[in-house]
């Protein structure tokens, strides 16, 4: 793990396009702005860890022989709707 001493409003530099920079320091609280590409994901450690958890037992469940059961809808039950045709009219051909 590499540490390093910052003060207020300096900053360190990870590769090429992300700065990570010291914006206040209140006691034991460092608040800490972040310039980095837009499609960059940024996340609070903790919130990380618990998707991290939740993933793991998403795959967990997906290892499962029997799909889940699904709700009937209107649609699973269109076969059994009648279908009903409307009459036309006889068209008389004048030729």
């Amino acid at each position: 793990m590499l540490v390093l001493s910052r003060r207020i409003n300096e900053s360190i530099q990870i590769g090429t396009d992300i700065e990570i920079m010291v914006i206040d320091v209140r006691g034991d609280v460092v608040r800490l702005g972040i310039t980095a590409p837009q499609t960059t994901q940024i996340w609070r450690k903790e919130l990380w860890d618990i998707i991290v958890q939740e993933n793991k037992a998403a795959a967990e469940l997906s290892s499962f022989k029997e799909p889940p059961l699904l709700p009937v809808s209107s649609f699973s039950k269109l076969p059994d709707i009648p279908i009903v045709k409307p009459e036309r009219p006889e068209v008389k051909n004048n030729a």
